[in-house]
């Protein structure tokens, strides 16, 4: 069950929600707020960078809890 929650959580964080987050930031500066197409992708792709960074070392340090509680 465990290893179930694990990838829905995986596919939550690395998936889904930068997929929402692009998409809704692409729609908001190219077609609402009506930027350039390459300024506003590329002020996305910077954000989504950093978001990854953050996300895997808390995911890291997370399921390094959890092993270690496994194993124990």
């Amino acid at each position: 069950m465990m290893k179930h929650k694990e990838k829905l959580y995986f596919r939550g964080y690395f998936l889904v929600f930068p997929l929402i987050f692009i998409t809704s930031f692409l729609l908001w500066g190219f077609m609402i707020k009506g930027r350039d197409l390459w300024t506003v992708l590329t002020d996305a792709l910077s954000i989504i960078g950093i978001y990854y960074i953050l996300t895997s070392i808390i995911f890291s340090f997370v399921m390094r809890k959890e092993v270690k509680f496994e194993n124990e």
